[in-house]
């Protein structure tokens, strides 16, 4: 599973796409970072420090979703159309392949927040713990649902398509149904991470649930997949 894991997070760390992608992150969170400082004389210290984590809080937010789908859309499905998954269906469970890439996956974003909240760090040498917390468990959210939609979904070009129409759409309708009255809106706003990370942390436990039945529900289809 380790090893699963180690390989998966090497192939994100080498693929250009993704240092592209953290390369803007970064970039980002450090212009905001500069846009701060500029106000620093009219923020108190304490919304100094929030402000700068506000930024990158605001970009996972957002375009989190759209960064995670993009590259790990065919996790899965990538290995199953070119029959690569045999070799490993033969050397360890299911279950451990499963668990292996989620791991992988999210141990590069993890990898990608420490430096992203480094950035911050070392600007007004603040850690905000709390907006770490919640900006990881959004993308444990969208890692365990991409995971999902590459098993679902057999082909690596129809999940590229799939992951970027669910990528868009899930900040979408997350703030819809966080601002609107409609009365479908909040039973919508629970199905959605959004709504748990804007009532605390506290909440937020729920994620990790939905992430927990996305996994289970991939072992379960890996399962019953022919290999």
């Amino acid at each position: 599973m380790w090893a699963i894991c180690q390989l998966e997070f090497f192939r994100l760390f080498k693929s250009m796409k993704s240092l592209i992608t953290v390369a803007f992150i970064v970039g980002v969170s450090y212009w905001v970072s500069d846009l701060v400082n500029q106000a620093a004389s009219f923020l108190p210290t304490q919304e100094l420090a929030k402000g700068h984590a506000l930024g990158v809080f605001a970009l996972v937010m957002l375009f989190g979703p759209l960064f995670v789908f993009s590259l790990s859309h065919d996790v899965l499905n990538r290995e199953l159309a070119g029959r690569t998954i045999r070799f490993l269906v033969t050397r360890t469970s299911r279950q451990k392949i499963i668990v292996g890439k989620f791991l992988g996956v999210l141990l590069f974003w993890l990898a990608c927040m420490v430096v992203t909240f480094g950035v911050v760090l070392a600007t007004v040498h603040t850690f905000d713990a709390k907006t770490f917390y919640q900006c990881v468990t959004l993308l444990v959210y969208c890692i365990s649902l991409a995971l999902l939609l590459s098993l679902a979904v057999p082909r690596p070009s129809y999940t590229m398509f799939l992951g970027i129409v669910v990528a868009m759409a899930l900040p979408g309708v997350g703030l819809w149904s966080l601002f609107s009255s409609h009365p479908a809106a909040q039973w919508i706003a629970y199905l959605t991470p959004f709504k748990f990370i804007e009532k605390g942390v506290a909440w937020t436990g729920f994620i990790w649930l939905y992430a927990a039945l996305f996994l289970t529900a991939s072992i379960f289809l890996f399962r019953r997949r022919d290999c």
